[in-house]
C-alpha cells in the first residue's frame, strides 16, 4: 500500500500546479539558501552569521504548516512568540491552509517540499497521519523524546490511546495537541418525566434500546425520540468499537466493511430506524433536536457543550457508550509533528515542545471544543468546566477509545460506508448487500491506485 500511495501522489504531483504558500501573516517566504547549517546556531537559537558577498547576516528560518483556523492560528502565534523569546533571531513562518480533505493537505505539503519550502513543524490531523508516514514526510519522535528529558516527560503524560493513533509500526510520529471523543448524553427532564432510570456505566446495547423505546412518545402534537442517530462517520464509530469491530484490517491495508461484527453493528442501527426510536439519521440535526427537548439521548463529545448551554440546557448529563462486547468509544484530533526534510532538527524540536506545552494545550482547550490530551489538564475543571456533572467522563472515554479509522484510503472508505448506510437506513438495500457493495467499491479503488 505504501508503494501504491506514493505512486498515486507522484502522479498527482506531476499535474499539480505549484502555488505560492499562503502564509497566515503577510511575511515573505525565506530563501532556502539562507538556512544555516551551523549546529551551534541550531542549539542556541542565535542568528547565523554566515555572510554573503554583500556582508549581510542570514537568519535561521523555521516553517510551520498549520490548517486554516483563526482561533488556533492565534494560539500558535502566541506559542511562536514564546519560542522566539527563548531563541532570538530565529524566524518562524506559519503557513495555514484550509482542509477540505487530508489528501489535499498532504498534497500541499508535498508541493511545498518539492519547491524548497518543506515545513519543519506540522499540525496534522489523525485522518492524515498514515498518509504522511506512507510518504516519508515525518521524523520518528521516540529517539528524539528519549534524548530530551522535557519531551520525554510530556510524552509520558499523554493517554496511551492517543499516542497509538499517531504511531505506525510501533513508532511515534506526533504529539497530540487536542482530541475529541464520544459519550452518550441524556436529558434528565425527559427521563424524570417518564420515570425512567438514568443510564449507568457498563450498560448494554439491549438496555440502551429498551430505554430508547420507553422514551419515544408523542404528546400534545410533539414527538420525542429516545435517541438521535447521526449518520456521520466519526459519530457512528462507537457502535463498531463497542462490538469489537473496525472498518479496516489491523494492518490498515484492507477494508472490512462487511465483516460479521460490522454487519451485526449496522443491523442494530437499522433496528433503531425500524422501531422509530430515532428520527431520520440522514436528514436530522440531532444536536439541535437534543437541545430543544426532542431527543432523550444523543452521542457527542465536548464540542456541543457551549452551544447547548447557550440554548439554555441545564439538566443533562453523560455516561459512557453502551456496550455489546466491550467498553469503547472513538477519538480524533491532531498532533504536532516534525517534517522529515527539516534542516534545523534541534530548533524544530524546541518549537515542537512549545506547541505541546501546557500553556498551549490549555489555550486550545479554552475554546470549549477540544479535550486536552493529558490527564492533568483534561481532569482540571478550571479548564473543562463543570457542566455536565460527569464532565470528567470525557477523559475516561478517551482512554478506552479507538482512533477513527483513517487508512491512506480514508476518503474512499468514508464515502463508501456513508453511501452504504444511506441505502440501509432508507430501506433501499439490505445491510449485507449495502456493505458488500461498499466493500467492493473500496477494494476496486485500492486495486486501481
Amino acid at each position: 500500500m505504501k508503494k501504491e500511495w506514493k505512486r498515486f501522489t507522484a502522479l498527482a504531483l506531476g499535474a499539480f500546479m505549484v502555488l505560492q504558500a499562503a502564509g497566515c501573516s503577510p511575511q515573505k517566504a525565506a530563501d532556502p539558501a539562507t538556512v544555516s547549517s551551523q549546529k551551534e546556531a541550531q542549539t542556541s537559537g542565535e542568528v547565523s552569521k554566515e555572510s554573503s558577498a554583500g556582508g549581510e547576516e542570514k537568519t535561521v528560518t523555521l516553517r510551520m504548516l498549520n490548517w486554516e483556523n483563526t482561533e488556533e492560528e492565534a494560539i500558535a502565534n502566541d506559542a511562536i512568540g514564546r519560542f522566539k523569546e527563548k531563541h532570538p533571531g530565529v524566524e518562524v513562518e506559519q503557513t495555514c491552509v484550509p482542509v477540505d480533505s487530508w489528501s489535499d493537505f498532504i498534497q500541499k505539503w508535498i508541493t511545498m517540499s518539492t519547491s524548497g519550502e518543506a515545513p519543519d513543524v506540522i499540525n496534522l490531523g489523525l485522518e492524515g497521519a498514515k498518509m504522511a508516514v506512507a510518504n516519508d514526510l515525518l521524523l520518528p519522535l521516540d529517539d528524539i523524546a528519549a534524548g530530551d528529558a522535557e519531551l520525554q516527560s510530556k510524552k509520558e503524560q499523554y493517554a496511551e490511546s492517543l499516542l497509538e493513533g499517531f504511531s505506525e509500526g510501533g513508532t511515534l510520529y506526533g504529539l497530540p495537541s487536542g482530541t475529541q471523543t464520544m459519550v452518550m448524553y441524556y436529558n434528565k427532564d425527559i427521563f424524570d418525566e417518564k420515570g425512567v432510570e438514568y443510564p449507568k456505566e457498563g450498560w448494554t446495547w439491549d438496555e440502551f434500546l429498551e430505554t430508547a423505546e420507553k422514551l419515544t412518545y408523542e404528546e400534545n402534537g410533539k414527538t420525542v425520540y429516545g435517541y438521535g442517530l447521526s449518520s456521520s462517520y466519526f459519530q457512528l464509530t462507537p457502535w463498531w468499537a463497542t462490538n469489537s469491530a473496525y472498518p479496516v484490517s489491523e494492518d490498515y491495508e484492507k477494508p472490512t466493511l462487511n465483516s460479521p461484527s460490522m454487519l451485526e453493528s449496522i443491523t442494530f442501527l437499522k433496528s433503531m430506524v425500524d422501531k422509530k426510536v430515532t428520527p431520520d439519521p440522514i436528514s436530522s440535526d440531532v444536536y439541535t433536536m437534543f437541545s430543544s427537548g426532542q431527543l432523550a439521548m444523543v452521542g457527542a463529545g465536548r464540542w456541543v457543550l457551549n452551544t447547548w448551554q447557550d440554548a439554555g440546557m441545564k439538566n443533562f448529563d453523560c455516561v459512557q457508550w453502551p456496550k455489546k462486547t466491550e467498553e469503547g468509544s472513538v477519538y480524533g484530533g491532531s498532533a504536532w509533528c516534525i517534517g522529515s526534510m527539516t534542516k534545523e532538527k534541534e530548533l524544530a524540536v524546541e518549537l515542537l515542545k512549545e506547541m505541546v506545552a501546557d500553556e498551549t494545550l490549555t489555550a486550545v482547550a479554552a475554546g470549549g471544543q477540544q479535550i486536552p490530551p493529558t490527564e492533568k489538564l483534561a481532569c482540571d475543571t478550571a479548564i473543562m468546566g463543570t457542566v455536565p456533572d460527569n464532565i470528567l467522563g470525557l477523559w475516561k472515554a478517551v482512554t478506552i477509545a479507538s482512533p477513527v479509522a483513517a487508512p491512506v484510503f480514508f476518503g474512499d472508505i468514508e464515502q463508501a460506508m456513508l453511501r452504504g448506510l444511506e441505502n440501509v437506513f432508507s430501506g433501499s438495500m439490505s445491510v449485507e448487500d449495502a456493505m458488500n457493495q461498499a466493500q467492493s467499491e473500496v477494494e476496486t479503488t485500492i486495486a486501481n491506485k
